[in-house]
């Protein structure tokens, strides 16, 4: 490294993180501005199944944290059956906890994408069950805002399959709404799995979201 290099760490966040690809991209990432250079680090990761928190840690390099983020509602309409003894909600102060205490500078949110996958069929997927787990991901976002409202994340990226920009019309725009309330500009875009990592052709939708407030450099 250039003794006049600079270089800076960016935090990353990952909520419903699944088992961590995303995360071990980041871990593999590295950016450069002229002599500015950016160190990628998983801070957390949150996912209510056990067995990809597990793949995530050794992905991500990080502790994940397995949480249920649906609330009692959801949960009830999506498994049918009151939640275990034990169960709650969970709040911003377990976000917090699951990243470690640190404030990322990234949330990187692959939420659950089965209510608007092609393999479901239109019928199915506006039952109760599916309406409740794509409800799961605009609560993850308020969870994700409300978290570190007082000291803004600077960048949102929220990745999902093709059909949300369609069938999931209705939830990209809540999701949109509510980042705009809390001072994001945001465009909605697409990613190419195909030209971006060697796969198969598979163009997926990708909203990013910028705080208006960010600051010029990352402290």
């Amino acid at each position: 490294m250039s003794n006049m290099e600079i270089v800076k760490e960016i935090r990353v966040g990952h909520l419903c993180c699944g088992s961590g690809f995303g995360a071990k991209g980041f871990r593999k990432g590295n950016a450069r501005v002229g002599n500015m250079v950016a160190r990628f680090r998983n801070i957390g990761g949150i996912d209510v199944d056990p067995a990809g928190i597990r793949d995530f840690e050794r992905f991500a390099g990080v502790k994940g944290t397995v949480l249920d983020l649906m609330t009692r509602e959801q949960y009830l309409a999506f498994h049918e059956r009151m939640p275990p003894a034990g169960w709650r909600e969970a709040t911003t102060a377990d976000v917090q906890r699951a990243m470690h205490y640190e404030r990322p500078h990234i949330w990187f949110v692959s939420a659950p994408c089965k209510g608007f996958s092609g393999l479901l069929s239109e019928r199915i997927s506006l039952s109760p069950k599916y309406q409740a787990l794509n409800g799961l991901t605009l609560r993850a976002v308020w969870l994700a805002l409300e978290a570190f409202k007082d000291d803004p994340v600077e960048f949102f990226l929220f990745e999902n399959v093709p059909r949300i920009a369609t069938r999931g019309r209705w939830l990209l725009d809540q999701i949109q709404a509510l980042l705009a309330a809390y001072g994001y500009a945001f465009a909605e875009t697409t990613h190419d799995c195909g030209e971006l990592g060697g796969l198969p052709i598979w163009v997926q939708p990708l909203t990013v979201a910028l705080s208006v407030d960010t600051p010029e450099t990352i402290a």
